[in-house]
């Protein structure tokens, strides 16, 4: 448990890292203040997992993250490289790989996959506020209101969300409705009413699912809102498994009727 939370606080300073570098580095210059936070949090990172190593007495993994943390303060903690798509941070793509390592060591899963529950985790405790009818004029009607309201409470966590995002290598006929950079996940939107509906989806995720792979996106969220109770969400998930998509693509389902009532 103790490196579970361990894993769980680094991962989330790397993300907190990314959100204040990603937020100005689209074309604008880093701010002040912003590559003061980043920098506070890449450090914070370096020093959690030096804790945490040394912990699990591991001398040689010590060492090599000493001489990364050396490496960074003498280069800039927020030193940069463009990818394929955007800018990212050097350290912080280090530092995960050390961080995948351990979660793989302690049966904890990837990194991606602990990012995916963080987003579903917030989703739900949400999900109330989609239909809230003293913020909005009525429950969501149609896909794209889902699309608007979800990204606003997203936002609120990852500050470089990009909606209708364009992909620097277009992937197959697919246009993903989200993009969060700093942890490389797409998210898809799906509006349902009825079973004929989830019928339709399930094949246009069947039919185009070859498309959904990339090296430049870890994790696919398709996020499931029905107006009724249509299919379950394990459904969903058994129907990405059968895909052969892996563990880092998945599906939440948020039913509008019953909190509307």
């Amino acid at each position: 448990m103790q490196v579970k939370a361990a894993i769980s606080s680094i991962e989330k300073c790397l993300r907190e890292a990314s959100n204040h570098f990603l937020s100005d580095s689209y074309g604008e210059p880093l701010t002040d203040d912003d590559e003061a936070v980043a920098s506070y949090y890449i450090e914070r990172a370096f020093i959690e997992l030096l804790v945490l190593v040394e912990h699990l007495n591991l001398p040689s993994t010590y060492r090599r993250v000493e001489s990364l943390l050396e490496q960074a303060l003498k280069d800039g903690l927020t030193k940069s490289k463009m990818g394929s798509d955007e800018p990212y941070l050097v350290w912080a793509e280090k530092l995960r790989m050390f961080v995948d390592g351990l979660s793989e060591l302690h049966g904890l899963g990837e990194t991606d996959a602990s990012e995916m529950r963080d987003i579903k985790s917030i989703l739900r405790r949400a999900v109330y506020m989609l239909c809230d009818t003293t913020l909005f004029a009525d429950v969501p009607k149609k896909e794209s209101e889902v699309h608007a309201r979800i990204e606003g409470i997203l936002k609120c966590h990852y500050q470089d969300l990009k909606s209708k995002p364009a992909l620097s290598k277009p992937i197959k006929k697919f246009e993903p409705d989200s993009a969060i950079p700093s942890i490389k996940t797409l998210i898809e939107y799906k509006f349902i009413t009825s079973k004929a509906e989830a019928k339709r989806v399930a094949d246009e995720i069947l039919a185009d699912v070859s498309g959904y792979r990339s090296p430049d996106w870890r994790n696919l969220l398709f996020v499931i809102y029905e107006t009724e109770r249509v299919m379950h969400e394990d459904e969903w998930t058994a129907l990405l498994q059968e895909c052969g998509l892996g563990r880092n693509y998945d599906a939440i389902v948020l039913s509008g009727s019953a909190k509307a009532a």
